[in-house]
């Protein structure tokens, strides 16, 4: 393997490893409202990536922005990607906050078929019979568990929706992925102040009696971003076939963390619908590796 393969292989699985550790760290937080913890995420990780996008990439910064000021629409992409991760940000919470990380996970699987047909419907992209297979076994695997709990479930599809959505946004942006995840926290950091100031101003309570909870709110914007950096390097070196085949790696880790930590009950009927999904990928993934 080729050095920066290996560079590439090191920061992607990096990646991967603290995403499907975050619910950890999100639980530690468990005693904020998730409103709040949404909120404070946005605004540290606008200022980590303020740091980002123009301490380490200044010449970058300047030429996105000038294309920015170019090309309006291009800023209308902006506003829908900040809409969409900070939608798939506060979701993600309110779950684990609620002692469902196991609905993050089954997520997450969902999301990367989603993006199938999202590709199908936006781009009109053309799938192959496996490929249709994998995204049949997949509707399966939902309607199975929709059949068993008596609703859909709401949630898991509404994180894998506003992931998808963000992807297929930001497959349309023009700039640089450091510019535009600044300019995505930035957008929504107003709206976070604001209801940190004027809704529950309590949290900011934390700098003076409560340390602890004050460093997690810090540190939340370096969780956030630092996952983001190190998947932008991990992209840039390695096969996209290979990248898609890490991705599942995180929800594999979310799920063992909602079992064995959580303690959230893993019965036969999430076991066969979890099946369905991962064969759904199994076959999605060889599909990739044969063409």
């Amino acid at each position: 393997m080729q050095q920066t393969n290996k560079k590439g292989l090191i920061t992607a699985l990096s990646c991967y490893f603290i995403w499907g550790l975050l619910p950890i760290y999100w639980g530690l937080l468990h005693h904020i409202s998730a409103y709040s913890v949404l909120a404070h995420r946005i605004i540290w990780s606008a200022l980590f990536m303020s740091f980002v996008a123009i301490g380490l990439n200044y010449k970058q910064f300047k030429k996105d922005c000038l294309h920015l000021r170019q090309n309006i629409s291009q800023l209308g992409l902006l506003i829908l990607a900040s809409i969409f991760v900070s939608s798939n940000w506060g979701l993600y919470i309110w779950a684990i906050s609620n002692n469902r990380v196991m609905d993050t996970s089954f997520g997450y699987y969902i999301n990367p078929l989603l993006n199938v047909v999202l590709g199908v419907l936006v781009f009109k992209e053309k799938l192959t019979f496996p490929q249709w297979c994998s995204v049949g076994l997949a509707t399966i695997g939902i309607i199975f568990i929709s059949l068993q709990m008596g609703s859909t479930p709401d949630l898991a599809l509404a994180i894998a929706l506003t992931f998808g959505l963000y992807g297929l946004v930001k497959k349309k942006l023009l700039i640089h992925p450091f510019t535009s995840i600044a300019f995505e926290a930035w957008l929504v950091a107003p709206l976070a102040l604001a209801y940190t100031t004027y809704i529950d101003a309590s949290s900011w309570t934390a700098f003076q009696n409560d340390s602890y909870t004050a460093a997690l709110f810090v540190i939340s914007g370096l969780t956030t971003s630092a996952p983001l950096v190190l998947f932008t390097y991990g992209a840039r070196l390695l096969p996209l076939n290979l990248l898609g085949f890490l991705q599942y790696l995180s929800p594999t880790i979310a799920l063992l963390i909602a079992i064995f930590y959580f303690g959230e009950s893993f019965d036969t009927n999430k076991m066969i619908a979890f099946s369905f999904i991962w064969v759904a990928l199994g076959i999605y993934t060889a599909s990739n590796y044969t063409k």
